[in-house]
């Protein structure tokens, strides 16, 4: 079986195991390059560890950031801990090593940031006005990704409860909670909306289901608009940074462990980094320093 033959497998097997799009076409562009540098061509049998790391060598020498590097060496352990699964590989595939992303701490939005993205929100189209503003609001206040708010369907929210089902990744679902300010923006684009008598929450100004390529557009759009950075992303990570730093400042503690039921994560260890960012702006706003107390006592 050659490489090439191989990856076709791997792919299928992942639509198969219910893997959304955007992952299957980041494995499909990432792990192509590592094949057209290797030889799509070859058997699998002749794949040796020493072409890895020259392929990991020639990426790493391309000048793309680190984080960028981590990618694509990340993917292609992935898929070739899979083969070694399938086909045993002459190598161990856990000898490969994903090299750290550089940690960046992303703009934590303030109380008057947060009004001005609404407030910059605007379309000549009222009610797609109010739809980017209630896609904004789901974002930020339930920290839902951009592909969950795109499936997200009427009948799965409850108002009783304040509560949303969504789908995340790998068809799995999960509740999340409803803000009341963000159930306002909600309700009024529904109470405005041509298409509200449809199945899906959100949709396009022509009434087909919104895409997650129109979501990046608009959200795009108003980074331009603004002075600071913005992303679906981002706005994820100021929802569970914020969502640490209330039940610190409430309770004393983070209760990292919901938080990271609700954001869907796997891994409780990746829903920490949320919690160690929050802690850093308890203690930087906390702090006290020694060197004014010298002084007020002089």
């Amino acid at each position: 079986m050659t490489l090439s033959q191989a990856f076709d497998l791997f792919r299928r097997q992942k639509e198969i195991d219910g893997l959304n799009d955007n992952s299957i076409t980041t494995y499909c562009r990432v792990i192509s390059l590592f094949l057209d540098a290797v030889g799509r061509d070859l058997p699998v049998s002749d794949l040796t560890y020493d072409s890895v790391a020259d392929y990991i060598i020639f990426v790493r020498r391309k000048g793309v950031s680190r984080a960028t590097v981590a990618t694509y060496v990340r993917n292609v352990k992935i898929f070739l801990r899979w083969l070694d699964t399938e086909e045993r590989l002459s190598f161990n595939p856990l000898k490969i090593k994903v090299p750290k992303s550089p940690k960046k701490q992303v703009h934590q939005y303030s109380d008057s940031e947060i009004r001005l993205i609404f407030d910059t929100v605007k379309t000549t189209v009222p009610w797609i006005t109010a739809r980017n503003r209630a896609i904004i609001a789901l974002m930020l206040d339930s920290g839902i990704r951009q592909c969950e708010v795109v499936g997200l369907l009427q009948s799965n929210i409850d108002r009783e409860k304040m509560v949303m089902k969504i789908t995340g990744k790998g068809a799995k679902d999960r509740m999340v909670s409803l803000g009341v300010v963000a159930c306002q923006f909600l309700d009024y684009y529904l109470s405005i909306c041509p298409y509200r008598d449809g199945p899906q929450v959100f949709y396009e100004r022509r009434g087909q289901p919104i895409t997650g390529n129109c979501v990046r557009v608009f959200v795009n759009r108003l980074q331009n608009k603004l002075g600071f950075e913005l992303s679906s992303h981002k706005l994820r990570h100021n929802f569970a940074t914020n969502y640490c730093l209330d039940h610190i400042r409430k309770n004393g503690q983070s209760d990292v462990y919901n938080l990271s039921i609700l954001m869907g994560h796997e891994s409780i260890e990746t829903t920490k980094r949320y919690e160690h960012f929050a802690h850093e702006i308890v203690a930087a706003e906390g702090g006290i320093s020694h060197l004014d107390h010298v002084w007020e006592m002089g």
